[in-house]
C-alpha cells in the first residue's frame, strides 16, 4: 500500500487482497468497504485522484493497517481446556447502522468444574445497500444474516450446541416473535426465513452497549480492535449463568415501539353486491294505482311459481 497513486482502482485491488474468511478483522475492513461505496456514489473515475475528504479516510485506514500484525487468536476454539464439557452454546449477535450491518458468533462452553469460557467463532459484515432503507429494516436484514450464518456453522459442528440469537433492536425482536403475515412484504419475507432457520424462542433482546456486532456496523481502528475484549469474547455476562443474562422473553411496551415503523400490512375489505334488474319498469306507468296493481300481480305470479317448483 506504499503506492503513490491513490485511486478507486487501487483501493478496490486492496479490498480484493484482504483474505479474512472468518471475519476476524470485520470492524476494520468494513471501513474500507464503506469508503469504496462512497467512491461509487460520488461517481469518481477509476484512475482519478480521490476527493480530499475520502483521501484522508484512506490514508488513515492504510496507516492503521500496519497494526494488524499484532492481532492473534487461538486456532483451537476451546482454548487450552483439557476437561470434559457439560454444555456448549452458540451465541449470535446482530446489529446495523445506516452505513453497514453484520453479525458475530461466539462459542460458550462450560466445563464439568463449572468453568465458563467464550471464544470468537466468526463474523460476517455487509455494506448497507445504496437504496435507502429504514434502520429497523436494516436491523432485520442483519438478524437474517445472523440466522443464515448460524445455520452454516452449526451444520459443520461435530457436537450438539444450543443456539441463542441476540439483537438490540426492539422492533426487529417484535417482528421475529410475531406473525409474519401481519407485516408488509419486505418484513414478511425476511421474518418467514428467520422463523424457518430458527425458533422465535431462541431470540432475545440485549442492550446496545453489550452488542459486539455494533463494532461491525460502525467500524473501528485496528489498534482499538486488537484491545477490544467485547469483540474477542462477547459481553461479560456470557461468562455468567443464564439467570444473569438479559431477559430473553421480555414483554415489549407499546411506548417502546413506534407504530409507524412496525409496517403492518393494510387490510382492504371488498364487498361485492349483485345488481338485479327490476321486475317492473315504473316508467311505463302513468298512475300509481295501476303500478301497484301490476306489481302485486307480478309478486303473486313469482310466489305461485316458487310453490309449484317446490312441490
Amino acid at each position: 500500500m506504499s503506492r503513490k497513486t491513490e485511486s478507486k482502482r487501487f483501493i478496490l485491488s486492496v479490498v480484493g487482497r484482504i483474505f479474512d474468511p472468518i471475519g476476524i478483522l470485520g470492524p476494520f475492513v468494513i471501513k474500507l468497504k464503506c469508503l469504496l461505496q462512497d467512491l461509487w456514489t460520488l461517481g469518481v473515475d477509476w484512475d482519478s485522484e480521490l476527493p480530499p475528504k475520502l483521501r484522508h479516510k484512506w490514508q488513515q485506514w492504510s496507516s492503521e493497517a500496519e497494526g494488524l500484525t499484532e492481532i492473534k487468536i487461538p486456532r483451537f476454539y476451546l482454548g487450552d481446556v483439557d476437561q470434559e464439557l457439560s454444555s456448549v452454546d452458540i451465541h449470535c449477535f446482530s446489529d446495523a447502522s445506516k452505513s453497514a450491518y453484520g453479525t458475530i458468533l461466539y462459542l460458550r462452553f462450560v466445563t464439568c468444574n463449572n468453568k465458563i469460557e467464550t471464544s470468537f467463532i466468526c463474523s460476517k459484515s455487509r455494506v448497507a445497500p445504496l437504496k435507502s432503507l429504514t434502520l429497523p429494516r436494516l436491523e432485520l436484514t442483519a438478524a437474517l444474516l445472523s440466522a443464515r450464518l448460524a445455520k452454516q456453522v452449526s451444520s459443520c459442528l461435530k457436537f450438539n450446541a444450543n443456539i441463542y440469537y441476540w439483537t438490540d433492536s426492539l422492533i426487529s425482536y417484535y417482528w421475529i416473535c410475531g406473525d409474519s403475515s401481519a407485516f408488509k412484504p419486505y418484513i414478511k419475507n425476511r421474518v418467514q426465513e428467520i422463523q424457518l432457520l430458527s425458533d422465535p424462542s431462541q431470540w432475545g433482546h440485549c442492550p446496545g452497549k453489550d452488542n459486539p456486532a455494533d463494532l461491525i456496523s460502525r467500524g473501528t481502528s485496528a489498534v482499538k480492535l486488537a484491545q477490544n475484549e467485547l469483540w474477542w469474547h462477547g459481553p461479560p455476562w456470557l461468562k455468567l449463568a443464564p439467570d444473569h443474562w438479559p431477559n430473553r422473553q421480555r414483554d415489549i411496551l407499546d411506548s417502546e415501539l413506534c407504530s409507524e415503523e412496525l409496517e403492518y400490512r393494510s387490510s382492504v375489505h371488498v364487498a361485492v353486491t349483485q345488481q338485479r334488474e327490476s321486475l317492473v319498469d315504473i316508467n311505463r306507468f302513468s298512475s300509481l294505482k295501476k303500478l301497484l296493481k301490476v306489481t302485486a300481480w307480478v309478486f303473486r305470479f313469482v310466489n305461485n311459481a316458487r310453490i309449484v317448483k317446490n312441490q
